[in-house]
């Protein structure tokens, strides 16, 4: 499946918030617990995030992207400054999945997101809530140094959602990477 990014700069506004080696290991995680299921994820489109939207502070913020995300194809993630908890004020996430204006689904990732935060995102993203079990992905608790994993239930769910989005069209298949030689 394609993923969309839209990337805020840093406040001097000179470069993103996250460089493209930071956005590829986010990729490399999640196709590693996500691609033994059938479901893959590839880069393929990037704009720039506006700069009234790169901090999030409330769910108005939040829903303020819904009209930034793509038509239906592509997963859309955003790559913020700061994500503040909208229930916890004065706390800030790593991710979100969020569910914007019209039913619109979409990801949003803080600069400070460690290496398997878009593969958490897209389990809730393909219908898979949180768990209290350490080191599985959908849990917050981890044991440092040891991967995240998915369990058979949410491997099948995974595999029921990647389905339905490509049965739908909510998502396309775009294939592999073109090559130009």
């Amino acid at each position: 499946f394609g993923l969309s990014f839209t990337i805020a700069t840093q406040e001097s506004g000179d470069a993103h918030v996250v460089d493209d080696a930071w956005v590829y290991a986010q990729i490399a995680e999640a196709n590693r617990l996500f691609q033994p299921l059938g479901t893959r994820f590839r880069w393929v489109y990037e704009k720039a995030l506006p700069d009234a939207n790169a901090s999030m502070h409330t769910r108005a913020d939040r829903d303020a992207l819904t009209p930034l995300t793509e038509k239906n194809g592509f997963v859309d993630v955003f790559l913020v400054r700061e994500l503040e908890d909208v229930d916890d004020p004065g706390t800030y996430r790593r991710g979100v999945c969020w569910t914007g204006r019209g039913g619109k689904r979409f990801i949003i990732l803080s600069q400070i997101a460690g290496v398997s935060v878009l593969a958490h995102e897209l389990g809730h993203f393909f219908g898979n809530p949180h768990v209290a079990v350490t080191d599985n992905l959908m849990s917050y608790s981890r044991t440092p140094g040891t991967l995240p994993f998915l369990d058979d239930e949410q491997k099948a769910r995974i595999q029921s959602f990647s389905a339905r989005f490509l049965g739908s069209g909510r998502l396309v298949d775009v294939g592999p990477p073109f090559r130009f030689f």
